[in-house]
This record gives C-alpha cells, sequence and structure tokens, in this order.
C-alpha cells in the first residue's frame, strides 16, 4: 500500500517500511539537506540543496514523489520527470558505498557513490527504479544510472542479484 502526506511543506511517500522525504529537508536521492541549505531554486530554475561541507549537491522535488503509471517513483524536478526514492548503499556492481556516501546524485546527472574512505574510488548506482538486465547495444547486465526520464540516462555496468 502506498500513500502519500502532506506535512509542513515537505511530501512524505509511504511505502511498505519506507518513508521518502522529498522536498525541504532532503533530496530526490532522500539525502539530508546540509544544515542552513533547505531545498530552494538558489537562483536557478530549479530547487536543490548542498548534502555536505565539500558542496556536494542535489536535486529535490516540487511536486510529491509518487507512482507514476510505469509503476515508477518520479518527481518533478524544474522542467524533468526525476527518478525519486532510495537508491540504496551498493554500487551497480555491489560494492558497497561509504557511510558517508550513500547512493545519490552529488551534483552530477547520475546516480554514484564513494566505495573508499580516500574520496577517490567510486561507482555507478542504479536510479530507485531500475533493473539490471541485458540491453540491445550493451555486452553483458546494465542497469539506468541517470536521473532523467527524457533522455533515458546513463547505462552502468551492473551485477543482478
Amino acid at each position: 500500500m502506498t500513500s502519500s502526506l502532506f506535512l509542513t511543506g515537505v511530501f512524505l511517500i509511504v511505502s511498505s517500511s519506507y518513508i521518502y522525504k522529498t522536498s525541504g529537508d532532503a533530496t530526490i536521492s532522500n539525502v539530508p539537506c546540509r544544515d542552513n541549505h533547505m531545498c530552494e531554486r538558489h537562483g536557478y530554475s530549479y530547487t536543490w540543496c548542498y548534502t555536505d561541507s565539500r558542496d556536494n549537491w542535489d536535486y529535490c522535488c516540487n511536486t510529491p514523489c509518487a507512482y507514476d503509471d510505469q509503476d515508477a517513483l518520479r518527481c518533478k524536478g524544474g522542467t524533468y520527470d526525476l527518478f525519486c526514492g532510495n537508491p540504496g548503499n551498493k554500487t551497480a556492481l555491489g560494492e558497497n558505498c561509504v557511510s558517508w556516501s550513500p547512493c545519490g546524485h552529488h551534483g552530477y546527472e547520475y546516480y554514484w557513490c564513494y566505495t573508499n574512505n580516500n574520496g577517490k574510488a567510486w561507482g555507478y548506482c542504479c536510479h530507485p527504479n531500475a533493473t539490471c538486465s541485458t540491453r540491445r547495444g550493451y555486452s553483458g547486465n546494465v542497469c539506468n544510472a541517470g536521473m532523467y526520464r527524457e533522455t533515458g540516462g546513463y547505462w552502468a555496468p551492473c551485477k543482478a542479484t
């Protein structure tokens, strides 16, 4: 069962045991915004916020994060339909993300995370609704790591689980 709630400027999606905050103090990946930097336009045509002291940032939803007709969690972020929800803490190839870098956009147009504490090794993550499968034109399994519905995203090698 899925339901939507609106509390003091924050849309919440309740699905199974997950609650996704999609505006106000968390990003489309459900990563908390940095203190004193809420989801707002900040001079741009889309809403966003900084997520850490390194000035990594992520998009925020302008509308509730809700299931569409294809059973995918999406929201409006400016002029784009964005995937939203919790993308998890593992890369597309199954590596663990470090605790301070969960899968998210972190200022890029694809999901990714750091995989070690030196901040150099990283990997693509699948978007929250992606499946790892074969796709014409690619060798092996891939998943959509991109954030935009319109562009089809970035295709990353993945390990089927």
